[in-house]
């Protein structure tokens, strides 16, 4: 199922089970490594509002990052140092899809 669907259904109300979590979980992974040698990706979009609230940030965010923030929320990492979020951020930096000033 596309990753995209599954967060409009958690945007909906709807609870993501073990295996839905765990396709996610497998996308965001995808998406990390495929990042890295091509610039466009749907990930790399902006989300709709609702999935931005339904996820706990800011609209405006990527696709990507909405990912990364709902699965670190359901399916937290046993090490909070391997947070997904960081792990995206610090790839958007590196490839050069983020600037801080």
């Amino acid at each position: 199922m596309n990753y995209q669907l599954l967060l409009e259904y958690y945007s909906l109300g709807t609870e993501l089970t073990d295996e839905d979590l765990e396709l996610l979980d497998l996308e965001l992974y995808t998406q990390i490594e495929s990042i890295k040698t091509s610039y466009y990706h749907g990930c790399l979009e902006v989300a709709p509002e609702k999935i931005c609230l339904a996820s706990e940030i800011c609209k405006g965010n990527l696709w990507i990052t909405c990912l990364a923030t709902v699965l670190d929320k359901l399916k937290p990492s046993s090490l909070a140092s391997q947070d997904r979020v960081r792990k995206v951020f610090d790839e958007l930096l590196r490839n050069n899809y983020l600037v801080i000033h």
